[in-house]
């Protein structure tokens, strides 16, 4: 399983240059795990940068993963998803 963050995405939308790095682990979605706090990061950012249009089809790219909550919740919530 793989989890790129917000600045890893940022990157790959951008086609910069360490967006060769983030692409494998990105383009693999069935061992993608996604944060939806970088959903919400990513497009905020691109939202400011480029148009809503662009946000919304970097948040659908996005879901694609298996988009999970990683939030601060109780200890069996963080341990009830396993990363295998």
């Amino acid at each position: 399983m793989n989890v790129v963050d917000s600045s890893g995405w940022l990157e790959y939308f951008a086609d910069g240059p360490n967006a060769d790095k983030f692409a494998p682990a990105i383009q693999r979605t069935r061992e993608l795990i996604v944060p939806t706090l970088s959903i919400y990061e990513v497009f905020k950012r691109v939202l400011q940068q480029r148009s809503e249009t662009e946000a919304l089809r970097a948040a659908a790219l996005m879901q694609q993963g298996r988009v999970v909550d990683l939030n601060a919740g109780s200890r069996s919530e963080r341990l009830s998803y396993r990363l295998s």
